[in-house]
């Protein structure tokens, strides 16, 4: 069983917000939506919730289009960005108000209540207001609130936006241990590129309401489909590039930066193309290791360290044509005595290095 959209498409004053969605999400997985504002991440939503109606298309869920039923009918939570809690209500009051709505018995009530607080960590906040709870104590409250219901999808749109990055970080780690312990079923809509890592089976990348790329966090981060998909994850060195020879067994030759590297990622039939790499899949060459010249990159010197959150630092190379960013650990710096002006040698596995079309016919691939 799964929940499958097919060419879910919404106009809102005849303007277009979604263009034929379609996508598979299995049972108990987390599908992470992403995208710039405005590309529709929250519309999608709501269409699916059915607090918005799509003109065309069909969702699916357990083998029935949901398309025509209320919201109330379709046995989906939501968990909005602002919490969406009731002021002059309690906690307990607040996660009960939709078992109440629908009559539940007493019993029913108090077991849920009891499960859900104790899963998320509330049961000591029951008597308190919204006005007296930290932010991530509401998120949960928010969450409870679906929860009791037993929705059999759960939508959260940007849950942990408003939270500092500790809390994001322990609401993050709760919700993800939630969801695999119940097998929730879960879209979920960040603009944060480490949660999409974290929470997602599968990410789906949203441009001008319109699919640019659905697959694994892994596919999505290190083997785009286009230009602007690496941009928009920050992959930060794509290079131009040309592909001299193609070697067999899945693997070609790419001159980039007056490198030859080896590439086993290479999706493209003509010859110029863009070398995309991302900044963690590079290791700095230490002076006591043999070098080897297969992905080897010479002729770099260090252009400036930035610091990073936690222990990283993004280093900035320079030659005389290109420039290249590369993670490493203030440890690694350290150690290897890596300071500006130093001239240094990194190496990237084959793996590593994915080749996209120069001039690529893929109409999501605008300008930046």
């Amino acid at each position: 069983m799964a929940l499958v959209l097919e060419d879910v498409s919404l106009q809102i004053d005849r303007n277009p917000i979604l263009e034929q969605i379609s996508f598979r999400l299995p049972i108990g997985q987390v599908l992470v939506v992403l995208g710039n504002s405005g590309a529709g991440k929250s519309k999608l939503l709501e269409v699916i919730a059915g607090l918005l109606k799509n003109q065309s298309g069909r969702i699916i869920y357990g083998g029935r289009d949901l398309s025509a039923l209320s919201p109330q009918e379709r046995k989906i939570g939501f968990v909005f960005q602002d919490y969406a809690l009731f002021p002059n209500l309690t906690t307990e009051e607040n996660i009960l108000f939709g078992l109440q709505a629908r009559q539940a018995p007493a019993r029913e009530q108090a077991k849920w209540l009891k499960v859900v607080t104790t899963e998320l960590k509330i049961d000591h906040l029951l008597k308190r207001f919204p006005a007296e709870l930290s932010g991530g104590q509401q998120q949960r409250v928010a969450l409870a609130r679906c929860m009791v219901l037993r929705p059999e999808v759960l939508l959260l749109d940007e849950p942990l936006s408003a939270l500092d990055a500790a809390s994001r970080e322990r609401l993050a780690l709760l919700m993800k241990k939630i969801q695999k312990k119940y097998r929730v079923t879960m879209l979920y809509v960040t603009h944060d590129h480490n949660e999409a890592r974290f929470m997602g089976d599968q990410v789906l990348l949203v441009d001008q309401g319109r699919v640019v790329q659905m697959g694994s966090p892994e596919e999505i981060f290190s083997r785009p489909v286009s230009r602007f998909v690496a941009h928009f994850t920050a992959t930060r060195n794509i290079l131009p590039g040309r592909i001299r020879e193609r070697c067999g067994d899945g693997q070609a030759l790419v001159e980039v930066s007056g490198a030859q590297l080896l590439s086993t990622s290479f999706p493209v039939r003509g010859e110029d193309v863009w070398v995309c790499i991302r900044p963690e899949h590079f290791s700095f060459v230490e002076a006591s290791s043999e070098k080897s010249d297969e992905n080897l990159i010479s002729g770099y010197r260090i252009a400036q360290i930035i610091p990073q959150s936690g222990a990283t630092v993004l280093v900035e190379l320079m030659n005389r044509r290109e420039r290249l960013m590369v993670f490493a650990s203030n440890r690694r710096v350290e150690d290897q005595g890596l300071f500006v002006d130093n001239e240094v040698d990194i190496v990237v596995a084959a793996s590593h290095v994915h080749c996209l079309p120069r001039q690529p016919e893929d109409i999501y691939c605008r300008p930046e």
